[in-house]
């Protein structure tokens, strides 16, 4: 009995795996199982889309797609389409509503929703893909059947998709009146078809480089190269609409003209080292900028506030992305953003005070800063000698650039940005720090006699050296006055090391002047202050002392405000405390020492008399800042002026002139103070409060 039982179940399980092969088999044929298969090779196809991964993709294309392209041109297509559109964050998603089987023609359709993030706006739609099963490398599979609306919605063979920018229109820099610093103006470029232009013959070419004042070797400079043979306009000079240049060269063979827009800055040398230049973007440049949607063909802020402010500047450019048809005509436009234009940035100066005081230093190599000594508005910054910015606009000439980069006065060079020693401008400072420690006071009155002292011998052959003996007892007011340095060598002495760097340091030194611009910071020392002789010539702005003008006019304003120095401001608007430094003198101390700046302009022996204006009085000091690598020698010297006006405090101008010596020190400038406050008070009505 047992075997019988034995032998059924055996028979039994037989059959049942007898049925299980042949229900797996049916199965496994059956239109559901196909359509799970389907969905696999589309979840895999989808992933890989989504991941970039063309040439996988390419893998699972149907055969009839792939005789109808390579796989180099499949990948190329997708490659040049999503770099041309800026294409990220792609996402395709299969979307699988039930079971699936195939259709009539053996085929099965399955859905996508596909999203991508473009230059422009988002792009999203929902596609359907046409999959076939056939054998292909020895296996049979589901297959895509790919076709062009994969790409973007509509998109039919033939068609091309359109990428193109809208550039933003670069804010202007204008000053306090409205008045445009940098701005946008429309040019005409000039330049040559490489294949016309070999036919001019070499009188007339020779003739087209006259009138551009471009050498033979620059013109053939221009037209060297491999991209330059394939081109059919290479730009050899821009011009301004109305040059006369022109004229002369319309209808010459091979010359071809088209106008564009550039930067374009009004006040040309007066305000280049301010607001600087844009010029075409640097590969390096380039590499740090990509990621903020710069491409090759910008141009940027290279130098100044146009460097500074380039990104409230530029803007953001806008775009457009669209399907043309196979006759280049717009069948579908399928993203657009409009071009955000750059901002205005209005700054404090006033444009005609900055041309003003350029025009009165433009021979010289020197800076001056202007500054409103109550509000702390920064009415100018000049360097001199300057170039004219609109030249790196429109291109230089060899030529041009070797004259500009070897000048020996160094017209590149900022000089208000950098620190100087401020000779004897910056004697009242040591007055108020003086007066403030106890270690002189206004009645005190010291015997000095000759023209050279030294506090003993321990100084060696070294001296401080007066320019006159006016045979009688000084006092502060005298001292400054006559600008006498061995008062104030003994003054820093009196006042001793450690208190006079203490308190020379609340004026700001060794601090970033808060504005935005990068400006050196001054200073007192290089490390240290080393002996009492490097002491007593920092008393009288000599040493190792360094100002920038713009520090020195803040200095200032502590004699205008009551021992506060104003806190600075380069751009309207701008929220911030009335001070930068408060309290660095005494009132009493300011009022003292404003006093007595009075005097050495209205003195008849003081330093400041020659830069008088009639019907204003003037408070200010003068000095010349010796250069030199060792004593005995004649160096180079620096002269300086501060000044500003009493009545109604509008304008506090500190000038500095190099190489002075034997043109009178200091008063090099004494006409230019005199006219720059003659034009500016009795007319300005920008610098009142």
């Amino acid at each position: 009995m047992r075997k019988t039982w034995i032998w059924f179940w055996t028979v039994f399980v037989v059959v049942l795996a007898g049925f299980g092969v042949v229900y797996w088999s049916l199965w496994q044929d059956s239109p559901q199982r196909e359509g799970e298969k389907a969905k696999e090779m589309f979840s895999a196809y989808t992933a890989h889309w989504q991941n970039g991964e063309f040439a996988e993709m390419y893998e699972q294309l149907s055969a009839k797609t792939k005789q109808q392209m390579t796989k180099e041109q499949f990948i190329l297509r997708y490659q040049n389409i999503y770099e041309g559109i800026e294409a990220s964050h792609v996402t395709v998603e299969p979307l699988y509503n039930g079971p699936l089987e195939p259709d009539g023609d053996g085929t099965i359709k399955l859905h996508y929703r596909f999203s991508m993030e473009t230059f422009v706006d988002p792009i999203v739609f929902t596609g359907k893909a046409t999959l076939v099963k056939e054998q292909q490398n020895g296996e049979e599979g589901w297959y895509v059947m790919w076709n062009p609306s994969f790409l973007l919605p509509d998109m039919q063979d033939g068609d091309k998709v359109r990428a193109s920018t809208v550039a933003p229109k670069r804010g202007e820099i204008v000053d306090r009146a409205g008045r445009p610093l940098a701005t946008n103006r429309v040019v005409v470029e000039v330049g040559v078809d490489p294949s016309e232009w070999s036919e001019l013959p070499q009188a007339g070419q020779s003739q087209v480089g006259d009138i551009l004042q471009l050498s033979s070797e620059e013109l053939a400079g221009f037209l060297k190269g491999s991209s330059a043979a394939k081109s059919t306009f290479i730009r050899i000079a821009t011009l301004v609409q109305d040059d006369k240049r022109l004229f002369q060269l319309t209808g010459t063979k091979g010359i071809v003209l088209r106008k564009k827009q550039v930067r374009y800055y009004p006040y040309k040398e007066a305000m280049a080292h301010l607001i600087g230049y844009t010029g075409a973007i640097s590969a390096e440049e380039l590499e740090k900028r990509k990621e903020q949607g710069y491409i090759s063909s910008d141009r940027i802020g290279k130098v100044g506030l146009e460097q500074i402010y380039e990104e409230r500047l530029r803007g953001s450019a806008g775009g457009r992305i669209s399907i043309l048809n196979a006759e280049g005509i717009e069948k579908k436009l399928i993203g657009e953003k409009p071009a955000k234009n750059g901002e205005t940035v209005k700054l404090t100066i006033d444009a005609e005070l900055q041309k003003e005081i350029y025009e009165q230093i433009k021979q010289e190599a020197g800076t001056a800063a202007a500054i409103h000594p109550k509000t702390g508005d920064v009415l100018a910054l000049v360097s001199t000698p300057a170039y004219d910015p609109n030249d790196f606009v429109l291109g230089m000439s060899t030529t041009q650039w070797n004259k500009l980069n070897t000048d020996p006065q160094k017209p590149l060079l900022n000089r208000f940005a950098h620190g100087y020693a401020p000779g004897s401008t910056f004697k009242p400072i040591t007055g108020a720090i003086g007066l403030d420690t106890g270690a002189i006071t206004t009645q005190e009155e010291r015997s000095i006699t000759g023209l050279h002292w030294q506090k003993d011998s321990s100084w060696g052959n070294y001296e401080v050296t007066r320019v006159s003996d006016y045979k009688s007892p000084v006092n502060l007011r005298k001292a400054l006055v006559y600008s006498d340095n061995i008062y104030f060598a003994q003054t820093a002495l009196a006042i001793g090391e450690e208190p006079f760097l203490q308190q020379a340091t609340e004026f700001g030194f060794e601090e970033a002047i808060p504005i935005p611009f990068p400006v050196e910071k001054s200073k007192l020392t290089n490390a240290e202050m080393r002996n009492e002789i490097q002491l007593a010539d920092s008393g009288y702005g000599q040493g190792e002392v360094t100002m920038t003008p713009l520090h020195l006019a803040l200095v200032y304003s502590a004699y205008v405000n009551d021992g506060s120095m104003v806190y600075p401001s380069l751009i309207q608007g701008e929220q911030h405390e009335p001070f930068w430094k408060q309290n660095v003198m005494t009132k009493e101390s300011a009022q003292i020492i404003g006093q007595d700046l009075l005097q050495v302009m209205e003195d008849p022996r003081g330093t400041g008399r020659g830069a008088r204006v009639f019907g204003h009085q003037l408070a200010g000091k003068t000095g010349t800042a010796e250069l030199k690598q060792k004593k005995g020698e004649l160096g180079r010297e620096n002269g300086w002026y501060a000044a500003f006006n009493v009545d109604d405090p509008r304008l506090l101008l500190v000038m500095m002139v190099e190489d002075v010596r034997g043109r009178g020190g200091s008063h090099v400038l004494d006409s230019k103070i005199k006219r720059i406050f003659s034009q500016a008070l009795p007319t300005s009505k920008t610098f009142a409060n």
